[in-house]
């Protein structure tokens, strides 16, 4: 069988038992500082590269989708420039006190001109980069900039909210119709696409959120996450069968390839400016995906994940 035993079994359990056997704290996400500095130079990186933004200094307001235990990716965008940070997610994870133990560690890389982190725990991270040097040529502030910034990021943490900085986590998403969004200039997620159940929906908000010229980076990633023995499996397990294993996860996955959330973001009005898929040998030659309206092509069935980036125009 090409599902793995723990998700079939938790699954199976998740009948018999009460919600809250399954409960684990926090989002299974990271509280590494390395790992968000990495992850925003890469997007960074790619979004100047390819020309979406001329410089850090069009880049005022950020929000993140789906930032988990740590809103350290967010923090990364402060100390580039931004002097807002829009945080959105389905369950509250935000801790004041390891995000502001993250906020110096985060200052002193920025402080240093870290290079970007592409070692030991981060050589999986993606996007992959040709170049991995601190980008002097993008951030090229001196560190009294950086040392004020952390200050203002301290404030923001602690719901100070001032001119300088500002710091908004909006816990459920949904929620977001209560907050002026208007004028947002970049939207960004790491291995959170996968995750959100109506993907179209999502896009739509995204494209109202954002300002004219506004862009959205998203690494996603088409993996099984553990659900079953090889890497696309799970576009290949029926959907009885994927229902049972679905229900002892913590969160969702929408299984959905590369050209399914391509689609829907030129439905929502973007123009796809950048991909940079990653792939994968497809062991099931003759087999087709059994997920019911979803469409694969050829492409689809060897990509593990993509760094797609579009604008609003």
């Amino acid at each position: 069988m090409n599902v793995k035993f723990y998700p079939l079994i938790r699954g199976i359990a998740s009948y018999l038992l009460p919600k809250y056997f399954f409960y684990r704290p926090g989002s299974g996400g990271t509280f590494s500082s390395e790992y968000c500095y990495s992850v925003w130079h890469r997007h960074l990186n790619y979004l100047i590269g390819n020309g979406l933004f001329n410089s850090v200094n069009e880049i005022k307001k950020i929000a993140e989708i789906g930032p988990g235990d740590s809103l350290g990716i967010g923090i990364c965008g402060l100390y580039s420039g931004a002097n807002k940070y829009y945080a959105f997610d389905v369950i509250e994870h935000a801790n004041f006190a390891k995000n502001s133990s993250m906020n110096e560690e985060l200052r002193n890389y920025f402080i240093n001109n870290e290079d970007i982190p592409n070692t030991h725990r981060q050589r999986f991270t993606a996007p992959v980069l040709s170049n991995y040097n601190f980008p002097k040529e993008i951030l090229n502030f001196n560190s009294d900039v950086y040392k004020e910034k952390f200050v203002e990021i301290e404030k923001a943490l602690k719901n100070d909210q001032n001119e300088l900085v500002e710091i908004q986590y909006i816990v459920p998403w949904m929620n977001s119709r209560r907050v002026d969004l208007q004028g947002i200039d970049l939207i960004f997620s790491q291995a959170v696409m996968e995750h959100v159940s109506d993907i179209e929906y999502a896009y739509k908000e995204m494209y109202k959120w954002l300002r004219k010229g506004g862009v959205i980076s998203h690494q996603i990633d088409f993996e099984t996450h553990e659900m079953t023995k090889d890497w696309n499996g799970h576009w290949f397990i029926g959907e009885k069968l994927w229902g049972l294993l679905a229900r002892g996860r913590k969160y969702p996955m929408n299984r959905l390839p590369l050209s399914s959330h391509i689609k829907m973001i030129e439905n929502a009005g973007f123009k796809i400016k950048f991909i940079l898929p990653m792939f994968k040998e497809n062991k099931y030659k003759t087999v087709f995906p059994r997920i019911k309206g979803v469409d694969f092509d050829d492409q689809d069935l060897i990509t593990s994940g993509a760094l797609i980036q579009a604008i609003k125009e």
